[in-house]
């Protein structure tokens, strides 16, 4: 943490230097902090490419037009002239990361939560179908013609992180193929449409136990929201309350057999792909060390959704 930095931020934009600094220590592509004043707190969110926090500046309009409850940013700089990082200040949503009290929520709390994840959902089902396929960050786009030309692009990096890594065996790499294979027709009918995908766990604010709006939108996607309830099936699966979260937000979404199929199918893509990140360093949240305890329950994760299909 660049202490001085920091405290130079706080006297420049707000006026003093903070009484605390916490640093926050979910995710893994920006640092984050907390700025505690007397009578308020502020987010910073920092990094050395503004690429990956200009997202925000670009797409908080759009989270604002659809009504979703998300923090405002209060200063930013992405220039590097005066700090060698570009930065954001932001309002501080109350509350913490889903995945911080999960375990504390009651089953109604759940039920209500994921009612309102799934009206986010639901909001963003309302913009026009997009034109093509990809990633979208602050500054740019990827265009592909299909989901399965995405995939494409998945496989590849999954091939190059293994190759150092071995985490992930040849079962698994088949297994992954055979699901490709299996469901080519449906990739291939989905148009693509926009929607924020990383809500599974975190970035979904809970004060006294409700919905209390989303944070670090730097990223959207083109294609297939249902890719988003995978996800959480891949971070909740096993989980008694996780299983009363995802069949809530299964059951407003009104999927269908085929639906609830291709969700369990994203969650184990996911999980793969969240595999072959062990061992890579993102920031100073994560070690560049593989966890094979970690590797060896999203293994065993992946080998029972595949065999619930």
């Amino acid at each position: 943490m660049d202490r001085k930095a920091i405290e130079q931020i706080g006297t420049q934009y707000l006026g003093s230097a903070p009484l605390e600094i916490i640093r926050k220590t979910i995710g893994m592509c920006n640092e984050v902090y907390e700025l505690r004043y007397e009578t308020e707190s502020v987010i910073l969110r920092m990094n050395k490419e503004k690429e990956w926090l200009y997202g925000t500046h670009r797409f908080l309009p759009l989270f604002q037009q659809l009504e979703i409850k998300t923090p405002i940013i209060l200063h930013e700089d992405y220039s590097k002239t005066v700090f060698p990082f570009c930065f954001q200040v932001q309002s501080k949503l109350e509350g913490q990361d889903l995945l911080l009290v999960f375990k504390e929520l009651t089953s109604a709390q759940l039920k209500q939560i994921a009612k309102e994840v799934s009206q986010v959902f639901d909001k963003f089902n309302t913009l026009p179908v997009a034109t093509d396929f990809g990633l979208m960050t602050g500054l740019n786009e990827e265009h592909h013609e299909s989901l399965l030309d995405g995939f494409a692009g998945h496989t590849k990096t999954i091939q190059e992180r293994n190759a150092a890594s071995k985490v992930i065996n040849q079962e698994i790499l088949t297994i992954r193929q055979e699901l490709l294979d299996k469901y080519e027709a449906y990739f291939l009918s989905v148009q693509p449409r926009i929607y924020y995908d990383d809500i599974c766990s975190k970035n979904v604010m809970i004060h006294d136990g409700k919905f209390n709006g989303l944070v670090d939108l730097d990223f959207l996607i083109k294609g297939d929201y249902l890719e988003a309830i995978g996800r959480m099936i891949a971070e909740w699966y096993g989980d008694e309350k996780g299983t009363t979260y995802i069949q809530e937000i299964i059951k407003n979404q009104g999927l269908d057999q085929l639906q609830q199929e291709i969700v369990v199918v994203y969650a184990i893509f996911n999980l793969v792909l969240w595999l072959s990140e062990e061992g890579i360093r993102f920031n100073s949240n994560s070690s560049g060390e593989i966890n094979w305890d970690r590797v060896e329950q999203k293994r065993h994760k992946i080998m029972e959704l595949y065999h619930s299909l």
